[in-house]
């Protein structure tokens, strides 16, 4: 009897696992962080840049509107009240449109993202700048989207 005692007592011992199996997938864990959290902060990035194109949308309409109408682009347009969530101000110097982002934004403190006209003509797009390319918003990036060499 004192046998079979002994055996029960034995199959009850407690499964689970090792010291080195947790420090495996916490390894694991913190490689796939370490991937994971530039990725999502570039994602951040272009979204808020993306902001700058939405808020400049009016204006560039306006911008285009003139130039078919006239055949050269406006010299002076109110750009006053612009602004966004993230996107702290926006200024026009012909033919560039200058977006500043505040300090709610994650690109505060980089350049200033330019859009401006492609060769000068906005019929043939609007071309973007200024960021980082990698964090420039998907509407800016491609080589369809660069500018041309002034001649």
């Amino acid at each position: 009897m004192q046998t079979t005692a002994k055996n029960a007592f034995r199959n009850l011992k407690q499964g689970g696992f090792t010291l080195i199996e947790l420090m495996i997938v916490v390894a694991i864990i913190g490689v796939l962080a370490s991937i994971a959290v530039p990725q999502y902060q570039n994602y951040t990035a272009r979204a808020q840049a993306s902001e700058g194109l939405s808020v400049t949308a009016g204006l560039r309409a306006d911008i285009a509107e003139q130039y078919s109408l006239t055949g050269s682009m406006p010299t002076e347009i109110n750009v006053e009240g612009i602004n966004g969530r993230y996107v702290d101000g926006v200024s026009y110097d012909e033919p560039v449109i200058s977006v500043s982002f505040g300090s709610a934004s994650s690109l505060n403190g980089q350049d200033d993202m330019t859009i401006q006209p492609r060769n000068g003509n906005p019929a043939e797009g609007w071309v973007c700048g200024g960021l980082e390319p990698r964090l420039l918003p998907a509407g800016c990036r491609g080589e369809a989207n660069t500018p041309a060499d002034p001649e």
